[in-house]
């Protein structure tokens, strides 16, 4: 049995190219699944049921700016412009280190839309910080991704497409 580090799930945001960049400089990024349950009592039974019918993953974010930084540059445009909409969504990808894909080089990732909603900013006296949430604004894609610079950068696959 082999513990898995905090720092093998790498993740990175879409950039205007098209390539993933690696989020860096990140102080906090914890998911959460947020279910949505449905509780009913049948009246044959003397216990409620459960079932979960909804998840909505968010992922809460900090971050501490950086000069010249891609990843940094597009969320602070977002949230200093407060912007809205369509203009707030950004494609975040989670990769696997953990995980090998099924071609060589590559590991298991997974891609999605989600909306920046901004949080605080500035509340450090060492950097200045930004933290908000991710909320969930599309269907996860799995796949494979595979990098040619030791993550800086990478390239996603969808299952099924072939690397």
């Amino acid at each position: 049995m082999k513990l898995v580090k905090r720092s093998q799930k790498l993740s990175f945001m879409e950039g205007t190219s098209g390539t993933f960049n690696r989020m860096k400089a990140f102080t906090a990024f914890s998911k959460s699944k947020n279910p949505k349950e449905y509780t009913r009592q049948y009246v044959d039974l003397d216990q409620e049921t459960t079932d979960v019918v909804a998840i909505s993953t968010s992922v809460e974010f900090n971050f501490d700016q950086m000069e010249n930084d891609e990843v940094h540059s597009k969320l602070v445009d977002i949230i200093d412009g407060e912007k809205i909409g369509a203009d707030a969504i950004v494609t975040l990808l989670s990769v696997d280190l953990s995980k090998p894909g099924a071609t060589a080089d590559s590991f298991v990732a997974t891609k999605r839309d989600f909306v920046l909603v901004p949080g605080t900013e500035g509340d450090k006296l060492e950097a200045y910080s930004y933290g908000g949430t991710f909320k969930v604004k599309g269907q996860k894609i799995t796949g494979e991704a595979t990098s040619t610079d030791n993550w800086e950068t990478c390239t996603f696959v969808e299952d099924g497409a072939g690397i």
